[in-house]
């Protein structure tokens, strides 16, 4: 007799089709999409079990299934019962599937235990007694979940008389629920990341996946099909040959178990510091790793075991190694567009690549005090960091010839349209192309004080001019505070005629004469 099990709702419509209805078994086939041989199994499990119809009205579908499929004595006993405890364990495991494990228990039992169906139902039944928690199998060593508390500690700053509240972050493995947690000062995308160096570090080993909320430090733009990464997070994903794989947007249950454990670690270390004063984030971080090292050791209710322990049976034999080197972290500005004067604005401060790259955009990377410029992935060239003074560091190398990188634009033209705002306008261009190493490198600054005409009058522009020349302020972040505070209409002073110093000890110029 063939195994095929039908849901019980479609058994009782054929059994009410064939002694209700008096159909054929062809025609209750054609009525319910089953085969004929099915309705034939089915009215003679229906005969076996010595059932009459009408069913009995208090009959479930429990009782009627445990009728028409009863256990066969023999098959399924002690002995030949499956271990669904070993089962439900190697299943986190990387490369078990519940296929290989039944095939395993066939051989080991010389096929006299369950068949595949009921080695799958059996241990359906199984989950469904676990926690509810339980019913995402995580693949031992394959995703670590990243996310931050959202409550909060704090420690008093001595120095500056106040208290300051810190970031909690919270990392934890999907096998064996292992944390790691510390106090960071806040959710930057440089305190994200370095939260992340010491965790790996804690744990000894790298995960396949990070799966992090959508917050900006890990993900710039949260999309459902393609979010982009935080450039600076992606790079610490790339030296540690792992990948970020964000969670959807407002959607918890997709990293359950950290925040599981962000519970259970504000109920374990909040409330065991919460009688404590702290005066630094290091003394702070002292007092969590120690009650940290606690939670994790401590046995697990539904396992018996600890945190630790499964960690080190479960996640760790199948993670990946850690580099032997810590990730260097870099500034990193993505997509930065090259500038008609072939250089690039960074950390305010202007840095010349090669003028092929006018108007091309390029990836910058800081590390340390070299910067790194890269276009389409490959190398372009590299400067030493320079302070944030708005100034210019240029390399013969990247100039074009004859600096005509740009068709119509020249030193002339920028002075001429001055000319059409004022006198006082042209020169202060004049004087800011000459005060560059080359004209070239005042184009910028000329066209911000051309622009200044889109927002103030050439009234202002050019009183505003003639004020800075008198001053000598020659630029276009000086002249834009001046409009913008008015001062171009307060009266310039006088300039103060000097006199001849006379004393007795000078010689004065007769002197040099005779």
């Amino acid at each position: 007799m063939a195994m095929e099990r039908m849901k019980m709702r479609k058994t009782r419509e054929i059994l009410r089709l064939h002694f209700d209805g008096k159909l054929s078994n062809q025609q209750i086939a054609q009525a319910v999409k089953k085969s004929k041989g099915s309705i034939f199994n089915t009215l003679e499990r229906f005969k076996e079990a010595g059932l009459e119809w009408p069913l009995p009205g208090e009959m479930t579908d429990s009782h009627l299934e445990a009728k028409l499929y009863p256990q066969v004595s023999g098959k399924h006993n002690e002995a030949t019962s499956p271990d669904f405890e070993y089962i439900h364990r190697e299943l986190s495991r990387p490369h078990v599937t519940l296929e290989l494990l039944w095939d395993e228990y066939q051989k080991s039992h010389q096929n006299e235990g369950l068949c595949r169906s009921s080695f799958y139902r059996q241990y359906g039944l199984y989950r469904k007694d676990l926690p509810l928690e339980m019913k995402v199998i995580h693949k031992g060593g394959d995703k670590l979940f990243v996310d931050y508390s959202g409550d909060k500690l704090r420690f008093y700053d001595r120095e500056g008389r106040r208290w300051v509240e810190v970031e909690i972050f919270v990392a934890s493995w999907g096998a064996s629920s292992h944390c790691y947690c510390e106090a960071s000062m806040s959710q930057t995308g440089k305190d994200w990341v370095a939260s992340h160096v010491r965790a790996l570090e804690y744990f000894g080993c790298v995960p396949a996946a990070i799966v992090p909320d959508n917050l900006k430090s890990g993900v710039t733009k949260a999309n459902f099909y393609e979010p982009d990464i935080n450039p600076l997070y992606a790079k610490f994903a790339r030296y540690y040959d792992t990948v970020i794989l964000p969670a959807r947007v407002r959607k918890p249950k997709d990293k359950p178990v950290v925040e599981s454990n962000v519970l259970h670690l504000q109920r374990f270390i909040f409330g065991r510091l919460r009688d404590r004063t702290f005066y630094s984030l290091g003394e702070l971080n002292t007092a969590i790793w120690e009650a940290l090292e606690l939670f994790n050791a401590r046995p697990m209710q539904q396992y018996k075991q600890s945190r630790t322990v499964r960690f080190e049976a479960l996640d760790k034999p199948h993670a990946k190694v850690l580099p032997e080197t810590r990730f260097v972290f870099t500034q990193v500005k993505i997509d930065v567009r090259v500038a008609p004067n072939y250089h690039i604005e960074f950390e305010k401060h202007y840095y010349s690549v090669p003028y092929e790259f006018v108007r091309k955009q390029v990836d910058v990377y800081q590390s340390g005090a070299v910067l790194e410029i890269y276009h389409g992935g490959e190398h372009v060239c590299r400067h030493k960091v320079e302070p944030g003074n708005y100034r210019y560091t240029t390399r013969d190398e990247h100039m074009p010839p004859a600096h005509k990188f740009v068709k119509g634009w020249s030193a002339a033209w920028f002075i001429a349209q001055g000319h059409l705002i004022g006198e006082a306008t042209a020169e202060l261009i004049t004087r800011i192309l000459q005060s560059k190493r080359h004209p070239e490198q005042g184009f910028r600054a000329a066209l911000g004080v051309l622009n200044l005409k889109k927002k103030y009058s050439t009234q202002r522009l050019e009183l505003a001019a003639r004020r800075a020349l008198y001053f000598e302020t020659l630029s276009c972040h000086s002249l834009k505070a001046m409009l913008a505070q008015g001062l171009e209409q307060q009266q310039l002073p006088e300039r103060a005629q000097r006199k001849p110093l006379e004393h007795e000890n000078i010689r004065g110029q007769q002197y040099y004469i005779n």
